[in-house]
Order: structure tokens, then sequence, then C-alpha cells
């Protein structure tokens, strides 16, 4: 367990998250470089055969932050990792969950943790030493993914009525959709801030997303929606191993820029770039566990609202994360945190201590 690896084993951490299944950007060095713009830093945890030096096996970068009045939270974005191929990958798994129940007891104050795909295994390991289900949403749980292997027709066909029919009309609307660039940040951080103001979420600096940019290099991929030449819609992606997934998005709110959906019109643009560029998934980034719920159940995308409901309209089944547990060991805290969330004052704080894990001011 470190705060300081050396050169080496970061690179040798970034090739295991390549190569890992479910392995995402938030596990990369260049996320907590990120996340470190927001008071973050990083702490990881890696299992070697045979000792330090030996083949990496495993490990977890853990993120964490002081909080006024609480002191350090840890979190885990679809961590912990484990090497692909090994035989019997258990006492792997042990050590990681064994660290991590360590360090949520005598380091940090809480400690939450969201699995990677196939990581089902490791919740179980966690929660028989002592961490429990958690609905904090530190990552997206669930999420709807396309399987871009179809073909375009099939895609199309996939997608809502109303937004088939869109696809024959926003050339003739003058709605035209390009890949961004770093230039493209401040115009991003805009109308992001504009669809958080909107939708009641505290949005990211355009100091946050240049660094992003910045630092996954190609990794970050941006598109931009124009109406008339007058761009209004935009939305970052990040390209990593074979999926596209949505990270930051954000709108103009004048009336013709909905009406002529140009929102819809960067989504199916980034569906149709990422199948051309030889990608499997086309990831939406997230919906609630109600909207995966309905879906499950055979409910219609038409049952869902709001953001949701236009994300199940570009066809994307949904999915869902193996279980996220938390480690709160101080029972005063666990007390506290408990009561807050059943309290409208409580949760209206846990709300503004979410924000500043997120994006490090308040909102």
């Amino acid at each position: 367990m470190t705060d300081r690896p050396t050169a080496s084993a970061l690179a040798d951490w970034s090739r295991l998250v390549a190569e890992s299944i479910g392995g995402d950007v938030a596990q990369l060095p260049e996320w907590a470089r990120l996340r470190g713009t927001v008071g973050f830093r990083a702490r990881y945890i890696l299992v070697h055969a045979g000792g330090p030096g030996g083949e990496l096996l495993g490990g977890a970068q853990v993120l964490e932050r002081p909080l006024p009045l609480l002191g350090s939270v840890g979190y885990v974005p679809y961590g912990p990792v484990v090497a692909e191929g090994l035989s019997d990958p258990s006492a792997v798994r042990a050590a990681l969950s064994d660290a991590l129940t360590e360090l949520g007891r005598t380091t940090l104050r809480m400690l939450f943790v969201q699995p990677p795909a196939g990581g089902e295994a490791v919740s179980r390991e966690l929660l028989a030493r002592g961490f429990r289900p958690s609905d904090a949403n530190i990552a997206p749980g669930q999420t709807l993914r396309l399987y871009l292997h179809h073909d375009i027709g099939e895609l199309r066909a996939g997608l809502s009525r109303r937004l088939r029919t869109w696809t024959n009309r926003w050339e003739s609307r003058g709605v035209t959709v390009r890949l961004g660039t770093e230039a493209d940040v401040p115009l991003l951080a805009g109308l992001v801030a504009r669809s958080g103001e909107h939708q009641g979420f505290a949005a990211v600096t355009a100091d946050y997303l240049a660094t992003l940019v910045r630092e996954l290099g190609p990794s970050a991929v941006i598109f931009v929606g124009e109406l008339d030449g007058r761009p209004v819609a935009a939305a970052l992606f990040t390209r990593y191993a074979d999926s596209l997934k949505l990270r930051f998005a954000g709108m103009d709110r004048d009336e013709a820029v909905s009406r002529s959906n140009v929102p819809a019109a960067v989504q199916w643009y980034a569906i149709q770039w990422a199948k051309r560029t030889g990608l499997r998934w086309f990831d939406q980034g997230g919906i609630s566990a109600e909207s995966a719920d309905a879906l499950f159940t055979g409910q219609s995308r038409d049952s869902l609202r709001g953001v949701d409901r236009f994300k199940a309209s570009f066809g994307g089944e949904p999915h869902r994360s193996p279980p996220a547990v938390e480690l709160i060991a101080n029972p005063v805290l666990r007390a506290g945190y408990d009561l807050s969330r059943d309290w409208a004052p409580g949760r209206r704080l846990i709300e503004l201590a979410k924000a500043v894990l997120r994006t490090g001011r308040l909102r």
C-alpha cells in the first residue's frame, strides 16, 4: 500500500487496468491527477506474486479527500482490479479485500467501493469483512449499453420512432455534428453548467474539463452539435478498452435547440463514430436504479422520465455493475450518516458533501 508509487509501478498498474475486463479510466493514474485538481490524492494497493517486484496480480486506486467535520473519505471507482487469466484469483481478491478493510478501519472515516464489471466476488469478499451495501452512488451502478457489432441499419432500427424520423431530418433543419478539440472545452463547460442549473446538479469547471482532456489525450473525445453553424450542444466521452462512455453533456436551453433535437443528434453521431472506430460498446454513462429496475422488469422505455428516458431512446440494454459497498467503521459516525438520510436537512448536507467530492466546491 503506497501513496508514492514509482513510475515503473504506475506503468504496470496502467497496463493491468487496460487488460482487465471492466477496466475503466477512473482507475488510471491520469484520472487520479485529474481528481487531484479538486482535492483528492491517490493511494495504491498493489498485489504482487512473491512480493514487491514480482508480477502484478491485482490492485486498487483509492481516491481520498478530507471533508470538514468528517475527516478523510475514500472511494474506489470501478475497482479493485484482478489480473485476467489467473487459475485461482481467490487469493488475490482476499489480499485486496483485507487491505481495503484495514484502510477503512484504520485510516479513512468512510470508504466506498464500486467494483468493476465481473467483480461480484469482490463485493461478497468485502461484505464478509464488515462492509455493507451502499446506495451512495460514488460511481454509476447502472447504465445503458448499446452493442455496436450490429450494422448501422440495425442500430437505427433500435432508436425510438421519433429519433428514427429525426435521423432523416437533421441535415435539412441545419443541424450538424463535428468532432471537438481542446479549444471547445470552454464551450463544453458553459453548456454543462447551463444544464446543471436546469437539472439541479453541481457542474465541474472549465479548468477541470481542460485537465481531463489534457490528461487523457486521445481517450477523451468531444462532440459538438451546431444549429445553423452555432454550437448549441456538446458531450465529452472517454474512449477506453472497447467502449465509448458518456461523461459530461450539456446544451443551450434555447427552445430552437430542443425543437431541433440537437442533443440527440450529438449522441447519434457519437454512436456512429464509435462503430466506425471499431469499438464494441456505447455506454450512456449512468441511469437511476429506478429506471434500471423498470427496464429489467420489461417496462417500456417510454415509462422512464427525464434524462433516463432520453438515454433509453437510443436502444441500449440495461446493465448493472456488481453491488457497491461501504465501510463506516465508527459506530457513531455510521449512525449519524444513517439518520441524516432520513432527515431532510441531513439529506441536504449529504448532497452538499457529494457536490464537494465531485467538483471540489459547493454548488
